[in-house]
């Protein structure tokens, strides 16, 4: 909010005593406005969710015919506060607002959920990194309601009637990489004007995104943009506003936010703390967040930060006053974020039910097709476990490696998949019957599964990435487990570190050697911050991954078998990492040893590391004498290591050697010897000294007499 000290129109009608004109500038100076945003819509039609807001969980919130109604009902809540006033209301979406989509909305390339944004009067939005999930030139061509090349998808989207969507696409901080301009002519801003009797007041939307997004989009769809710095790409562009007048600006920002106590945290306030520095003037009074799918409703400032979860599930209803004067705020605004509660006795929006009822029944040809049957009659689910690891996230990747195996690369080893691909549980029937849509909702995006080459070292520092970021991104895997503790230079950035790595067969895993894998071209692109995948070597690629999984429950099915699935234990979290005891028979040796050492008093000063019973270590006066061959049994190296049986581990480094026992022992006792140059020194100070006395005492005895 820019503040301004103007002399207002009514001010300047009451001092000329002018009261009926006075009461109507009073209206004409101030418009009530309202702002409703969604974000992280997803093209979930009829999906819902639970929407966790500040002190109240809503179940089963969310499908846009629900939302529609909700949206529409607030809508009439403020103009009828506003009665015999004028007043507008605003809707805007921050990003995601198709990709990783149910069937309904992804068979048909995501044209539903633009049609049903239209119906529901949304007039602004911004991109998402799921406006990239294939190339921003598709996502461009279903907001033209354009034809697709014919062929080009399933026979039903070219069937499918196309419509152009209504909304005006902003975002500023995108350009080509060739031209330097922001891609297909969409603006970093735009301006609404609203008229108010003989005025006008404007408003300014400014849009973003994360930064972050090449680490979670494909190669192919980013490598030809170039990202910029959020907070200074507002900060041009809020600087370009205020020139023109307007000084009511919202950011739509696909960017991370979370809040406590009306306070907002994270990215996105991060965000506006840096705009603040750079351009203190800059008179952001709002921003729509979105991309963590958190419930936001806080302050940075002036600034009020919102985001209304994910997939309809809720919305935030943001109010204020505008001064047509100072074409600006009154004062900061204020937000609810109300979710979608099925509860209220809300009537679904008829409009907005039949563009799904339509779409629902051109893509049930394909999402009904039965494709197997189950072993138990429930969802096969992606919840986590306190390792992060999901039941659907085991069997996707199972599924994987072994159509892998069967698609020409036998000798494949591991299948690694990020956690965010999976994007639904494995919906199973009442009569165990598992759907092609089902399969299609846990794997939508249509990956294409690459076998690349990767070294055992390249396999710890992947494992390792996940305990990266707050363990924000992980992995799911086949053929491959591992334990992982928490290491004694353990950060809440990093609290976790990967112990062994072992084949599923119990063969562990050597950092000099290669093995083969298939991972998904995501992350073979970096996606998630795994950035260690882009140095392996591609040797092949597989069909893309929904196909594969649909093909694994499909090969089932011939086989006469059920589906099931259940969490393998990939990762097991360890808390002690022990050394080796000697063997309580000895060892047949194949030369000849020295005489071994008492085995009652294991421990010997050249190797003072700490064994399993500590024993607390005598530092000797003098630096201990070497001797010819050290006693290896008492302190194995640290290769030797192992985890103690079914605990938890510590990774413990063990640093020995007599070398290193020798750069530490205690210094020799007494004064150090010092050179000549310090003696000749000592002798002149001293003579100084005594010179001086006995002048003094000449000095004294001269005043005597």
């Amino acid at each position: 909010m820019k503040k301004k000290v103007i002399l207002k129109s009514s001010i300047l009608a009451v001092a000329a005593g002018l009261s009926v004109f006075a009461i109507n500038s009073v209206f004409a100076d101030e418009l009530p406005v309202q702002f409703m945003g969604v974000n992280d819509f997803h093209g979930a039609l009829e999906q819902t969710g639970t929407a966790r807001l500040e002190g109240e969980t809503v179940k089963n919130a969310g499908t846009a015919p629900l939302l529609a109604t909700y949206l529409n009902d607030s809508q009439k809540e403020f103009e009828t506060e506003n009665a015999g006033r004028p007043n507008a209301s605003i809707r805007v979406q921050a990003g995601d607002m198709v990709g990783a989509s149910p069937a309904n909305s992804a068979l048909l390339q995501d044209e539903p959920s633009v049609k049903v944004f239209n119906e529901m009067n949304f007039e602004y939005g911004t991109l998402g990194n799921h406006e990239f999930d294939e190339g921003l030139g598709e996502f461009n061509r279903i907001m033209k309601g354009e034809a697709p090349t014919p062929g080009q998808f399933n026979k039903i989207v070219d069937e499918y009637p196309h419509e152009a969507s209504k909304q005006e696409v902003v975002i500023a901080n995108l350009v080509d990489k060739d031209t330097n301009k922001i891609p297909f002519d969409w603006k970093p801003y735009t301006i609404k004007e609203i008229p108010v009797n003989d005025k006008t007041v404007k408003v300014g939307f400014i849009g973003v995104v994360t930064t972050e997004f090449p680490n979670l989009v494909l190669r192919k769809n980013h490598e030809q943009y170039r990202v910029l710095d959020e907070a200074e790409s507002i900060a041009k562009y809020a600087r370009e506003l205020n020139d023109q007048g307007v000084h009511a600006i919202a950011v739509l920002a696909h960017v991370a936010a979370t809040s406590k106590n009306g306070v907002a945290e994270g990215p996105a306030a991060d965000m506006i703390k840096k705009l603040n520095q750079i351009y203190p003037e800059n008179s952001v009074d709002l921003v729509f967040a979105g991309h963590n799918h958190q419930y936001t409703n806080g302050m940075v400032g002036n600034t009020l930060i919102v985001q209304g979860t994910s997939q309809g599930k809720a919305y935030s209803d943001v109010r204020g006053v505008l001064d047509t004067d100072t074409a600006d705020f009154v004062k900061a605004p204020t937000a609810k974020i109300i979710a979608v509660d099925p509860s209220k006795g809300k009537a679904k929006d008829a409009k907005v039910q039949a563009i799904i009822n339509e779409a629902n029944e051109t893509v049930k040809k394909v999402t009904e097709a039965k494709i197997g049957s189950a072993e138990k009659a429930e969802n096969i689910t992606r919840e986590l476990n306190a390792q992060k690891e999901s039941a659907v996230g085991d069997l996707v990747t199972a599924a994987q490696l072994d159509i892998a195996k069967k698609s020409g690369y036998p000798d494949v080893d591991f299948a690694f998949t990020n956690n965010g691909g999976i994007r639904a549980d494995l919906v199973v029937k009442p009569d165990g019957t598992v759907t092609w849509g089902a399969a299609q909702a846990v794997q939508p995006f249509g990956n294409i599964l690459q076998v690349v080459e990767i070294t055992g070292e390249q396999i710890y520092k992947a494992l390792d990435q996940q305990y990266d970021e707050k363990e924000l991104y992980f992995l799911q895997m086949a053929g491959i487990k591992y334990t992982y503790t928490k290491p004694a230079d353990a950060t809440e950035e990093n609290p976790y570190k990967v112990v062994k790595v072992y084949k599923a067969d119990g063969t562990e895993i050597d950092r000099t050697k290669t093995y083969k894998a298939i991972i998904n071209d995501f992350l073979y692109g970096g996606g998630d911050g795994f950035s260690v995948f882009r140095d392996t070597k591609l040797i092949g690629a597989i069909n893309p991954d929904t196909e594969v999984f649909i093909q694994y429950i499909e090969d089932v099915n011939k086989a006469g078998k059920k589906l099931s699935a259940s969490i393998l234990g990939n990762k097991t979290f360890v808390e002690k990492v022990e050394e080796e005891t000697p063997a309580p028979e000895p060892t047949p040796q194949p030369e000849p040893q020295p005489a071994p050492v008492e085995p009652a008093t294991p421990v010997a000063p050249v190797n003072p590391v700490a064994p399993v019973n500590p024993v607390v270590p005598v530092t000797p006066t003098n630096p201990p004498v070497q001797p010819t061959t050290p006693v290896t049994p008492v302190q194995p190296a640290a290769s030797d290591s192992k985890e103690t049986a079914q605990v938890k581990p510590v990774a413990v480094t063990y640093h020995t050697g007599v070398q290193e026992v020798a750069a530490t022992s205690a210094p020799a006792t007494g004064l150090p010897k010092t050179g000549q140059k310090d003696l000749a020194s000592t002798v002149l100070s001293l003579f100084g000294m005594t010179s001086l006395a006995l002048a003094g005492f000449v000095a004294s005895k001269k005043r005597e007499g």
